[in-house]
């Protein structure tokens, strides 16, 4: 649990703090850096919550039930519910990205066997075997994933 003091900071300081966090996590060049950012700021269980809290979100908008999205995160169903109903029907900035990543894995996920379609021929060229088996795992991993 969070401790956070019950004495209010005002304004202006609480701009001046979200500036100062917004300039540290903007000096990450990679995802490495990131994440290293992150594991110095939080700690590992705060790091859970809100990786918790994002997946949450990001599998409500795919369509998944959130009994399934509980169970799946070792969550609590309350927790799924105040989710999605805090997100239900909403368009904030988390909700852009998130559904911007939703379409560029779906074009992906497209383009991906589209091209394994054209380009693997198992039986015409050694080792499209393996590339075929390989494509055909990835595809059965999405739709686990999807349903």
């Amino acid at each position: 649990m969070v401790n956070l003091s019950k004495i209010q900071i005002d304004d202006k300081k609480l701009v001046k703090v979200y500036q100062l966090m917004f300039e540290i996590l903007n000096e990450a060049d990679d995802k490495d850096d990131f994440l290293g950012i992150i594991k110095d700021i939080l700690s590992p269980p705060e790091q859970l919550m809100v990786a918790k809290r994002i997946a949450i979100i990001y599998l409500l908008l795919k369509g998944i039930d959130q009994s399934t999205i509980a169970k799946y995160l070792k969550s609590s169903r309350a927790t799924v519910a105040k989710f999605s109903l805090l997100f239900y029907d909403k368009e904030s900035k988390l909700i852009g990205i998130i559904g911007e990543l939703l379409n560029r894995e779906t074009i992906s996920n497209f383009f991906e066997d589209l091209f394994a379609d054209i380009f693997i021929s198992p039986g015409l060229k050694i080792g499209h075997w393996q590339m075929h088996w390989d494509h055909k795992r990835r595809q059965k991993e999405r739709t686990m994933i999807d349903a």
